[in-house]
């Protein structure tokens, strides 16, 4: 949500730490490193990304990669990004894994001066990959981490068998706050060094310690993404593939970002436009932080509220010129599906667009838009998304944290 609804306050934060205590998995205090993670690459089918973090340097650290549990192991090095943020020094290491067979199983592990960490797996994509599952979280944001790690954990318990995670932003309350990427991290636990993890960049990743706007430093050293080709914004917006979807990592952080780096709009739609006009692939699914319906939300472009968003005003024309199928957006902290939209009215063609969330304690009553086909009752429930693909259906669940269904969207070819 926008800075003005967020119910944040230090001494909450305080509190929720001392809350915090015991409930989330966490590294013991010896522990020398955090938040191993796999990262979404381009070719899911022959890469990977594998990040870990620490606030010391050691002498060596590195990924061991076996394919086979008894078999021969491969050191593969890691390049490191330091981050002074927040009175605390992180340490961000990457290793970047390809020339993966397709279709298979590996592990893999943290070496840190010597000593091994568990064994994690890793599956590639099969080459002629026709299916692909997801499950898809948004606004994990919390005064209490315990919250979204139920969310995540029940989303994962009921739907694990999934080829990527995906949270689509505001991951944090605080983009630059040491505590608040800690306790995310101890709340994915190690859900995402198991399931290749696709993060999208919200707006809380853009406001810092004092609720001013910055830059997402700690988001881009928290994840290396699939390279867009871009000097001035990499890691803002990305694309990959898996199985028979194309997937479109989009930026709204353009309000936020406007007077620290002007142009993220500008840039990305002609990026979009020149990738998604290119795309093989049977289906075209956006994932992006803000939702092109403003609600109750003050729109700087068009000066009111209500209607469409400067999100929607911006992006739609692109979706439905190139032919978007589904449009997966979060930040109003609820769900809602509003079906075919083209030219910005109901269609029976163009993109679907569906608004979930929250997974994280932020709780809010977000007002109707005649829009709207689906809307659950208010104050929002937690919930989350579930997507099915295969070359002739495109398949979208949304489901209460208790595993009660809220919505089923079925596209087919």
């Amino acid at each position: 949500m926008t800075l003005s609804r967020r119910s944040f306050l230090k001494a909450a934060a305080a509190a929720a730490l001392a809350l915090w205590a015991g409930k989330v998995p966490r590294a013991s205090a010896a522990a020398p490193y955090t938040g191993l993670r796999q990262i979404v690459t381009g070719d899911m089918r022959r890469s990977r990304m594998v990040l870990w973090q620490s606030h010391a340097l050691p002498q060596d650290t590195h990924l061991e990669l076996r394919a086979a549990a008894d078999g021969p192991s491969q050191r593969i090095d890691a390049s490191y990004t330091r981050l002074d943020q927040d009175d605390t020094v992180n340490y961000f290491f990457a290793a970047t894994l390809t020339g993966l067979t397709p279709g298979s199983f590996y592990q893999y592990r943290v070496l840190w001066n010597g000593a091994a960490g568990p064994w994690q797996p890793l599956y590639t994509l099969r080459a002629e990959a026709r299916t692909c599952t997801a499950v898809l979280l948004t606004d994990s944001q919390c005064a209490d981490y315990e919250v979204f790690h139920r969310v995540l954990t029940a989303a994962v318990q009921q739907h694990g068998a999934v080829d990527f995670l995906a949270d689509l932003g505001d991951l944090t309350d605080n983009g630059e706050s040491d505590w608040h990427w800690r306790s995310f991290t101890a709340a994915m636990g190690d859900v995402w060094a198991r399931l290749p993890f696709a993060p999208v960049m919200g707006n809380h990743e853009c406001y810092g310690l004092q609720w001013q706007m910055c830059l997402p430093s700690r988001y881009l050293a928290n994840f290396v993404l699939p390279p867009n080709g871009s000097a001035r914004f990499p890691g803002y917006y990305y694309e990959f593939t898996a199985g028979p979807v194309h997937v479109f990592v989009l930026n709204t952080q353009f309000l936020e970002l406007k007077d620290l780096r002007a142009g993220l709009m500008q840039e990305q739609l002609l990026w979009f436009k020149r990738v998604a006009a290119a795309a093989k692939e049977p289906w075209k699914v956006v994932l992006m932080h803000k939702d092109i319906l403003a609600y109750d939300e003050y729109q700087e472009g068009t000066q009111t509220s209500g209607g469409f968003s400067d999100v929607g005003n911006a992006l739609m024309p692109a979706f439905d010129a190139l032919g978007i199928n589904l449009v997966l957006t979060g930040h109003m902290h609820t769900y809602r599906n509003r079906g075919h939209l083209y030219a910005k009215k109901p269609s029976d063609r163009g993109p679907v667009y569906v608004l979930s969330g929250p997974a994280g304690d932020q709780i809010y009553t977000v007002p109707a838009d005649p829009l709207d086909k689906v809307a659950i009752p208010q104050p929002t429930r937690n919930n989350y998304l579930t997507l099915e693909a295969s070359e002739t259906s495109l398949r979208l669940h949304a489901w209460y944290v208790d595993g009660t269904p809220i919505d089923q969207i079925t596209l087919t070819r």
